[in-house]
Parts: structure tokens; sequence; C-alpha cells
């Protein structure tokens, strides 16, 4: 166990707790799933507030009495349904007009009426601008662009998450770091040189939830297991994606 990166062709360099470094080097393949880091939004003191992101919006154990969230995705709407349906007072800034604007339109609008019918407050077309905590009663006060300051409990930054490709040695086989990596049906790289290296989950960016990593991993174990035995793999790039609302 230890942090691995790449270090040539089939070969990995993985560095223990302790500092030990142990050469490996595969006869097969290669498989990256590095998982993720959030993305904070380039909003001024964010990183100083003690923000929530997916994670804390998942494992908090405290109900906050007012919870604001950034972000009109899947993790905001479904984070603002579950608070708000455990009796949190929820405000919703989204920067654009729409929600899940990477969806079909009508699935937007009704889980907009959905969330307007919880009680959620809805803002479109405003961003964040500044974030900070009040230092005597440690509320967190978001300033808005549009002029306005909200006062609340808890900020949860749901706009995203990042691949962690940036320290994976990838320089080393031709490729570039911090970047989602292009892969086939399989996910198998593409490399300037060979045909030995995977990526699975948001390390390729194909279709970034758990479920998809979890199904990705499993068909790229059975894909190099083919291909070892001299067999073509099956393929297919169906991906089905889902979002849990309480009410349209």
């Amino acid at each position: 166990r230890g942090h691995g990166r790449l270090a040539g062709e089939r070969l990995v360099t993985a560095t223990g707790a302790d500092g030990t470094a142990r050469a490996l080097r595969a006869r097969h393949a290669v498989v990256l799933a590095p998982g993720t880091r959030p993305a904070l939004p380039p909003v001024p003191g964010i990183d100083r507030i003690g923000a929530w992101t997916s994670r804390e919006a998942t494992t908090a154990d405290a109900v906050p009495a007012r919870l604001v969230v950034i972000g009109g995705g899947i993790v905001a709407c479904e984070s603002a349904t579950a608070w708000s349906s455990l009796g949190s007072s929820v405000t919703l800034l989204v920067r654009d007009r729409a929600l899940l604007t990477d969806w079909e339109p009508c699935a937007g609008e009704e889980v907009a009426r959905g969330l307007s019918s919880l009680g959620v407050t809805v803002r479109f077309g405003v961003s964040a601008t500044r974030v900070r905590r009040d230092p005597a009663t440690r509320e967190a006060l978001v300033d808005t662009d549009d002029g306005s300051v909200l006062v609340c409990d808890e900020v949860l930054a749901a706009t995203g998450r990042l691949p962690n490709t940036d320290d994976l040695g990838l320089d080393t086989v031709g490729l570039p770091a911090g970047d989602p990596l292009p892969v086939d049906d399989t996910c198998r790289v593409t490399l300037p040189h060979g045909d030995w290296l995977y990526a699975v989950g948001d390390a390729n960016g194909r279709a970034p939830l758990t479920h998809m990593a979890k199904y990705q991993a499993r068909a790229c174990a059975a894909a190099i297991a083919e291909r070892a035995a001299g067999r073509r793999p099956a393929t297919g790039s169906l991906q089905p994606w889902s979002a849990a609302a309480d009410r349209f």
C-alpha cells in the first residue's frame, strides 16, 4: 500500500507511508482509479470558512437551520432536496438560468418546481462573490452579485469535483496531467505508444457518477482478462444517469 506514480511503460513506483519506494512492473496492464477532490468555486473566502462539499453534505450529523447551496447540478439539487426535507431552510444560488443544464430542459424545470414546493428558495442568475464567517456568531455571510447578503449556518459548494490525475506521473508516458484521460469503451487510455494503460471513474470523465465508476471498474477488469487470454473484449458505451428528487 502506498502512493503510486507511473514511471514509464507498465512501470509504477509505489511509495509507502515510511517513504520507502518500490518499483513494480505490470505484465498486462495498469489501471488508474485515483478518485476526485472538490472543485471549489473561485469565490473569495470559500476555502477559509469550512464550506461543505459533497462529502460533508452526505456525512453531516446535524441539520443546519439555514443552508446556502452554490450550484445547480445533480449534487446541488439532491442536497437541497435532502436537507430541506430534514428541516433546513435552503437557498440555492444558481449561476445559470436553469437547473441540470446538461439534461433535457424539462428535467430542470420539473425539479425547480419540486424544490419550490418543498420551500427551497431557488435564485437563478445569481452568483456568490464572497463568503465569510461572523467571528462572534459563527454565522456564514454570503455576498452575491445582485448586492444581497445571505446569512446562513453552512455553505455547500456543490460545484463539481476534479479528477486526481495531476500527480500520477502521466508525463512519463506522454500524457498531460490534471485532465480527464481519453479512453475507449473498455476504459483503455489512448497512448502515444502502447495499449496497456486504463482509467476508470472520474479519471476518464465519461460519466462522473459513483455507480458508473464501479461499473467501469468491472468492465475494465473483464476487458484486461479477455485481452490477456487473446480474446476480443465486449464493448458498450451506454451510460445511465439519474438524479433523485422528492416531488415533481
